[in-house]
């Protein structure tokens, strides 16, 4: 079965298991043909994949709000326990606090929820700060283009720290803000259609994880090989190893998601207003 996974970002190790998968065969020998379509600043995984655009994505906890506006995503894997987003704010910007960020111009992303809570709670009204486009690229940050920059731990950070550029990062989970992040969704219509494809394909994807986690630098070498040069050996490695922190795969089984944890995220939706409902669907 020829199927889509549309990623959240751009080609990096974020997404090294599902290359891992296809790599090594395990897409295949599930029986699934599957081409991995990359993303960006301007790309919404869950939307493509409740739309029919794409069979698979990589998408946030925001399938929660999804959820609520009907539109009907099914989280089939929480890839990484913890979520990496993180603001980050160049020291030129004289910025001391989060409640600073007010007015400031913020490079943002689709999918930004926790970001949107962590400045909820910190009294930011996220929907009034000015936008500025966002490329992907930190040297954005550097230039001025813009104060904040949603960012994730595993990429920016070292892009900053290798140009000797000062900053703060604010973490969500600084702020008892604790989601899952970068997980594999699909749609009801694709459960209810083709389930053994979709059972085939979360197997498959999650064996891949387990490989690339434990094979970091062949997956690197890979990365750069078949799918981005964007980021050199180092930085990838830098990621790969920042990745398995957040996975955590020595102590959660890969993909665990557990239900308790989901309804404390909801509860925090609702708390900020973004969420009318707390009761996490099934």
């Amino acid at each position: 079965d020829r199927v889509t996974l549309q990623l959240k970002w751009l080609h990096q190790f974020q997404f090294a298991g599902y290359y891992a998968a296809l790599e090594k065969g395990f897409y295949r020998e599930a029986g699934l043909d599957v081409q991995i379509r990359e993303g960006g600043p301007n790309v919404d995984a869950i939307e493509d994949v409740v739309t029919g655009r794409a069979d698979f994505g990589v998408g946030t906890s925001g399938a929660l709000i999804a959820r609520a506006q009907g539109k009907e995503v099914v989280v089939l894997a929480a890839v990484f326990q913890h979520s990496p987003a993180i603001l980050l704010v160049p020291r030129r910007a004289a910025v001391s606090s989060i409640f600073a960020l007010q007015d400031r111009a913020l490079m943002d992303t689709p999918g930004s929820e926790d970001i949107a809570a962590m400045l909820k709670l910190a009294g930011v009204d996220y929907a009034k700060m000015p936008r500025v486009k966002h490329n992907g690229d930190p040297l954005d940050l550097v230039s001025g283009k813009a104060d904040a920059m949603v960012a994730y731990s595993t990429n920016e950070p070292f892009v900053l720290e290798q140009l000797g550029v000062p900053y703060l990062a604010f973490s969500p989970r600084g702020s008892g803000i604790d989601f899952y992040s970068d997980n594999l969704v699909t749609s009801e219509k694709q459960i209810k259609t083709h389930p053994q494809r979709v059972a085939a394909f979360r197997a498959a994807s999650l064996r891949g994880w387990q490989y690339a986690l434990s094979h970091k630098e062949e997956i690197v070498d890979l990365i750069l090989r078949r799918y981005s040069q964007a980021k050199n050996r180092e930085a990838l490695l830098f990621e790969a190893n920042q990745t398995e922190v957040l996975v955590q795969p020595g102590l959660i089984e890969l993909g665990y998601q557990n239900p308790a944890r989901w309804q404390a995220i909801a509860d925090t939706y609702q708390s900020l207003g973004m969420l009318p409902e707390a009761k996490v669907p099934a």
